[in-house]
Parts: structure tokens; C-alpha cells; sequence
């Protein structure tokens, strides 16, 4: 069966990987092989199947939007896969890093073909922790630092988002999860339930006020795996609001404009911000939560009504789309520079700045498409301030070329390599640039009634070329490009940060440990008295332990504390608690 084999195979390379060092020297091939299903149902028009008895009765189907993000996932994996078994040859956590990555590309498959609630959120669980794995791989100070802070913010949007998801299921009387939206559109208490997904979702998204795990997480990652924790992972906490907005069925007001808010506010704020930063991988997680923002202003436009979810919903997978293969793109991009060398060096820069324009949504790109209808969806909405926000958001590609623009400054300072040198790892970074966001404009994906509400009958390349639509992308990007420039090019106006950001990345992080210190001091001091004044009681547990020989009481509890850390064995009894649970739950 296709749907299965979709999450199997993710999961069977990641075991070979593991125990192979024969695998892994082919584990390139092992993992676009793994995608190969995935790629099909993107593809494909399949019907929908369910499984009566894989995790409470499964339901796998796909709609038109996730089917757009299901083809982008697997591109991405792909194109990342490869990438990684060469970028990592010589790694010596290479194993464990293609475990992960296997795992987590699992999850990421299985939550977007998913139907129903309860096997979305165990896809949803196994893509999130994987992906700890990936962010940890290189074990340094920051890369431990930032695993912790991921797994931390990982594990508060859970439980926020379980249970928003138990909420929806109680309203909608059912686990299928398109019954959730009208459900929750009539259910008196759907707004608060949306909202509590709105924050558990929120943390994958990397919205504000939620995103600060972003700009450590994704720098501390392996170049590959950025790209997939950009481009792909973070698509799925899109896909969680999708489950759960009721768009075109509701007037949401106040939801709809603080969407929209935070939206705009994540779109340019990340942007500024990013641009005092001085690392690409740190610039670049900023420019993620930028976009991710834009997408959120699309989600909010529906929850004011007016906008059936058959056009929007599309709309927002296909600007997911653009943006994910450009950004993976980039991400990928940032092992480039002190590796290429001599004539390579003008395709690698061509490449570069082809991704660039697609986000910023350059003439002649993808970009270009899916700016133009989330333009669309502003001019036609009835939500107060519509003409405001289409001013922000063509400030907002202007702060995305300053962004960008800087991104690319910044990888000019990397020292190039001597000769007319090309990775091997550079194939894939090219595969990906050719199977970019021209997708986005293919029949394959586009689906007729959204570009003929666009284009207006007129067909898609008349779309492309039209002169006033290109010219109305490309001042923004000019006036965005020409600013960067004259402020490198004259020292008075050049006050870019070189060796240290401006401000560190993660900001909002620290004024939160900042605050919680004198808070976790106190604490301590609290538990650190109540240890003292319970060492001078002389209860029961006293003599109990003045019975029996102290030195054996220690040397057996520290034997059985050690055998519980052991991870067989902890593994073991998690997974028969699993199945006992399991048992009872069917």
C-alpha cells in the first residue's frame, strides 16, 4: 500500500543507516529511494484509504493543499538526503545523524497524509523529536544550548496543541480531522480552541511571540538539515492551523486581525532583525520566520470570511512551496562558498541569487505567483485596514531584499578555496535549483479555479509576463538591493556588524532567562531550606533507614538508578507501557 510504504521506507533507511556501514555509504541513494512514494501521491489524485486497525482506526488522504506541501517534502528530503551523504562523509556521528534525519523524515510524511487526529499528532510527535537529534548532531556548547531551548518550546506547544486537538475532536464528535473546521466554526467555544492551536502550532511556525527557538536551532544544524527544518518541518505547523481554521465558513474578527497583526509584525520585524546579525545560517533563520509571517497574514485574511478555503487554502501551500525550495536552497547554499571554487563559483552565485528573488518575489519566479496572491486575497477581503496591510506588505519585500541582500554579503566574505574546485555535494544543490518554485506555476500543482479567480482566464504565462505585474516586483527589490549597496560601498553609511551581531540571535530568549533567574535562585534557595529542616527530623524514614545497613541502601538504589538511565531498558519499559496502553485503548 502506497500510504504506508510512503512512511515506511523513511523509517527502514534510517535502521540501515544506523547498522550498515555498507548502507551508509550509499545512504544518498537510500533516501531519495525512501521519498520515491512520497513524490507519487504529490503527484498523483488518490483515493483515500482507512485502517481499521493501525493507531485507533487510520484515516490517510490528502487534499489539494497538503498534497502541494507533501510534493514540496519530498523534494526537499531528497535533495537533502543527498546532499547530507556527502556533506557528511567524513562525519564521525554520521550514523546517528541519518537515523534522525530518517526519523524525522518519517513524521514529516506521515502528518501530512494523515486524516485523522490521532495518527496526525503521533506523526506530528515523531517529526518534533527526531528533529532534536538533527539539531544537536555537532554537540557543541551552542548546539547543545539550542536543543535544549528547541525541546523546551517543543514541549509546551504540545501540550497546547493536544489539547486544542482533544477540544476539536470533542466538538466534532469524530477523529477525522475535516471535520474539525465546521465543527469548530458552530462550536461556542471554537474560537478558544483555535486559539490554543494557534500557540501550539505557533511554536513550529516560529510565530511571534513563539519563535525564538528559530534563530538557534536552525544555525546549529548541519547545512542539510537546516534545510529541511526550514524548508519542510516548520510547513507543518501551517498544516496544523489548516486542520483546524475554519476559513470562508466563519467572521472571526478579532482572530483574523491578530493574525494578521503578528503576521506583519513577524514579517518585518525578523527581517530587521535579521539584518544585525552576522552569521548566514542565523540571517537566514531569520528570513523563515519573515516568510512564515506572510503566511500567517494569508491564513488570517480567511478566518474574516468572505475567502472560500478552495482558493486560499491552495494558495498559502503554494506560497509554502516557493519559499520552502528557496530557502533549502539557501540553507544548503551556505556550504558552498569555502568549498567552490574557480569557474563553479558563477553557478553557485547564479543559483543563489535566483533563490534570493524567489523569495522576495522576483519577476520571472515563483515568488512572483505567490506575492501576487496573497496581494490578491488583501485586495479582496473586507477586513478593516485591507489597503494598510498591502503597504506593509510591499514594505515587507523590500525588507526582504535588505535581508537577503545582506545574506549574500555575507557568504562574499568567506574565503574561496584555490582552483576550479566542485563538491560533490554540489550536484544536489543544483538538482534543487532546477525542481525550485517554477513549480508553483505547473499545472501539475495550480489548481484551475484558483488561477482562473487570478488570472482571470487569461492563463498563467500571459500572468508572467504582463509588464506592469513585473514591474510592480521589481522597484521593491530595487529600492532594497540599491540600499544595501550604497551603504557597503560608503564607509559613513557602512555601520554593518562584522565579527559580533548587534544583537544576539534568539532575542527574545534572553530577556526570558534574564527574568527567570532571580525566580529559579529563589527556588533554589527554597528547596536547598526545606533539605536542611527535613535532615533534622527524626520520623519514621528515620529509623527505617537507621534499621537497615545505610552503605547497602545506598550502593543498591544507585545500582537501580543507574540501570533505569540505561536507554534499553528504559526503552523496553516505555514500549510495554505503550502496548499495555495500546490494549486497553482499543
Amino acid at each position: 500500500m502506497i500510504w504506508f510504504i510512503s512512511i515506511l521506507l523513511p523509517l527502514l533507511a534510517a535502521i540501515l543507516a544506523l547498522l550498515s556501514p555498507a548502507v551508509r555509504r550509499v545512504a544518498g541513494l537510500l533516501f531519495v529511494s525512501a521519498t520515491l512514494p512520497a513524490l507519487w501521491l504529490g503527484l498523483s489524485e488518490v483515493t483515500g484509504v482507512t485502517v481499521q486497525w493501525f493507531i485507533l482506526e487510520t484515516h490517510f488522504f490528502l487534499d489539494t493543499p497538503r498534497r502541494i506541501i507533501l510534493l514540496l517534502t519530498a523534494i526537499l528530503w531528497a535533495a537533502a538526503g543527498l546532499f547530507a551523504a556527502s556533506y557528511l562523509k567524513n562525519d564521525a556521528r554520521q550514523k546517528e545523524f541519518f537515523f534522525y534525519f530518517g526519523a524525522a523524515m518519517a513524521g514529516n510524511f506521515g502528518l501530512l497524509i494523515s486524516g485523522d487526529v490521532a495518527s496526525f499528532y503521533t506523526f506530528f510527535a515523531l517529526m518534533t523529536f527526531a528533529s532534536y537529534g538533527l539539531v544537536i548532531h555537532v554537540r557543541t556548547p551552542f548546539a547543545r544550548r539550542a536543543a535544549s531551548i528547541y525541546l523546551v518550546m517543543a514541549i509546551i506547544g504540545e501540550l497546547f496543541l493536544i489539547t486544542a486537538l482533544y477540544l476539536a475532536v470533542q466538538s466534532s464528535g469524530s477523529m477525522v480531522l475535516a471535520g474539525i473546521p465546521p465543527a469548530l466554526a458552530e462550536a461556542p467555544n471554537g474560537q478558544f480552541i483555535f486559539l490554543l492551536g494557534l500557540i501550539g502550532f505557533g511554536v513550529k511556525v516560529g510565530a511571534i511571540p513563539l519563535y525564538f527557538w528559530l534563530p538557534l536551532a536552525h544555525p546549529a544544524a548541519p547545512a542539510p538539515a537546516s534545510a529541511v527544518l526550514s524548508g519542510a518541518m516548520i510547513k507543518a505547523g501551517l498544516v496544523g492551523w489548516m486542520h483546524l481554521a475554519p476559513v470562508g465558513l466563519v467572521e472571526w474578527s478579532s482572530l483574523s486581525l491578530l493574525m494578521v497583526s503578528l503576521g506583519f509584525a513577524s514579517a518585518l520585524g525578523a527581517a530587521i532583525f535579521g539584518l544585525t546579525q552576522v552569521d548566514p545560517k542565523t540571517n537566514l533563520a531569520y528570513s523563515s520566520i519573515s516568510q512564515m509571517g506572510v503566511m500567517t497574514v494569508m491564513l488570517g485574511i480567511g478566518l474574516y470570511g468572505g475567502i472560500p478555503a478552495a482558493l486560499l487554502l491552495p494558495a498559502v501551500a503554494l506560497y509554502a512551496f516557493n519559499h520552502g525550495t528557496a530557502k533549502a536552497l539557501l540553507f544548503m547554499g551556505t556550504a558552498l562558498p569555502a568549498k567552490v571554487g574557480g569557474s563553479w563559483r558563477i553557478l553557485m552565485w547564479a543559483g543563489l541569487g535566483i533563490g534570493v528573488l524567489a523569495i522576495a518575489g522576483g519577476p520571472l519566479t515563483g515568488g512572483l505567483w505567490t506575492k501576487y496572491l496573497v496581494k490578491t486575497f488583501l485586495g479582496e477581503t473586507s477586513l478593516p485596514g485591507a489597503q494598510t496591510f498591502l503597504l506593509l506588505l510591499t514594505l515587507s519585500a523590500i525588507t526582504t531584499t535588505l535581508l537577503l541582500s545582506r545574506f549574500l554579503h555575507l557568504l562574499s566574505r568567506i574565503e574561496a578555496p584555490a582552483g576550479n574546485k566542485a563538491p560533490s555535494f554540489l550536484l544536489p544543490w543544483i538538482l534543487l535549483l532546477f525542481a525550485g518554485g517554477w513549480w508553483t506555476m505547473s499545472p501539475a500543482l495550480l489548481p484551475a479555479e484558483l488561477m482562473n479567480h487570478i488570472t482571470k482566464e487569461k492563463g498563467i504565462m500571459a500572468f508572467f509576463w504582463n509588464l506592469i505585474t513585473n514591474w510592480g516586483a521589481l522597484w521593491p527589490i530595487t529600492i532594497g538591493a540599491v540600499v544595501m549597496v550604497f551603504t557597503l560601498k560608503f564607509a559613513f553609511l557602512n555601520r554593518w556588524p562584522t565579527e559580533k551581531p548587534l544583537l544576539p540571535a534568539g532575542d527574545f530568549i534572553h530577556v526570558i532567562l534574564m527574568a527567570g533567574d532571580p525566580v529559579a535562585k529563589g527556588l533554589q534557595k527554597g528547596l536547598d531550606l526545606l533539605q536542611s529542616f527535613m535532615k533534622t527530623l527524626h520520623g519514621p524514614e528515620k529509623l527505617f533507614y537507621r534499621i537497615l545497613d545505610e552503605n547497602r541502601t545506598i550502593k543498591v538504589s544507585g545500582s537501580a538508578e543507574s540501570s533505569l538511565r540505561r536507554w534499553e531498558i528504559f526503552g523496553i519499559s516505555f514500549f510495554i507501557f505503550f502496548m499495555t496502553m495500546f490494549f486497553f485503548l482499543r
